[in-house]
């Protein structure tokens, strides 16, 4: 009886190898990012990844505001960038994660540098993208679709001269020909929630 157990002890632990290996470099959107899932804390990422990796810091937040957070591997290929929830005074509980570091790989592809219609595949349905040169120019808006509420990311022209047509506080549809021409690439930092 005993040697059972052992064994399946030890083919248990087999089948869960991958989830404990912190050079896992895969994010799957709205499970985890690395060995970091929703609801981990600082503690939790410190055992997970060392506390010498985990370095303290105000991040830059939206119209020049600091937000508190974290990065993780400062500086390296794996670099992230980790948003502490702004409604939990008692524990820092991870809330967003911004990807900085290239070795990270999103399970279902995306990545910075896609086109607005690689994006469109992903996501399985046209979105919404704001206009360019403004504060939030160029975020996507996914109201649908298997990216909603999972991640945030901004697109920027390739183009020189980007239309008036294409510019300023409105959403334009990623199926929009205009916005197609002037090809339009999602920034390196994609964010991806963690509640």
């Amino acid at each position: 009886m005993n040697r059972i157990l052992a064994s399946l002890l030890l083919f248990t632990a087999f089948l869960h190898a991958d989830e404990l290996d912190p050079k896992d470099n895969t994010i799957v959107l709205g499970k985890r990012v690395g060995l970091i899932k929703p609801g981990m804390t600082a503690t939790d990422i410190e055992r997970a990844y060392g506390k010498e990796n985990l370095k303290q810091q105000k991040l830059p937040g939206a119209e020049g505001e600091e937000i508190d957070g974290a990065k993780l591997f400062a500086g390296t290929d794996r670099e992230l960038e980790i948003v502490w929830d702004p409604d939990n005074d008692k524990k820092q509980v991870v809330f967003d994660i911004r990807v900085l570091g290239k070795d990270w790989k999103f399970e279902n592809g995306l990545k910075s540098g896609m086109t607005v219609e690689e994006v469109e595949k992903i996501n399985g349905k046209p979105y919404k993208i704001a206009g360019f040169e403004w504060d939030y120019g160029g975020y996507a808006n996914f109201d649908g679709g298997k990216l909603a509420g999972k991640v945030s990311l901004r697109f920027s022209p390739s183009t020189e001269n980007v239309p008036e047509y294409l510019s300023g506080d409105k959403q334009l549809s990623s199926a929009d020909n205009k916005l197609r021409a002037a090809k339009p690439l999602v920034d390196e930092g994609i964010s991806v929630f963690m509640r």
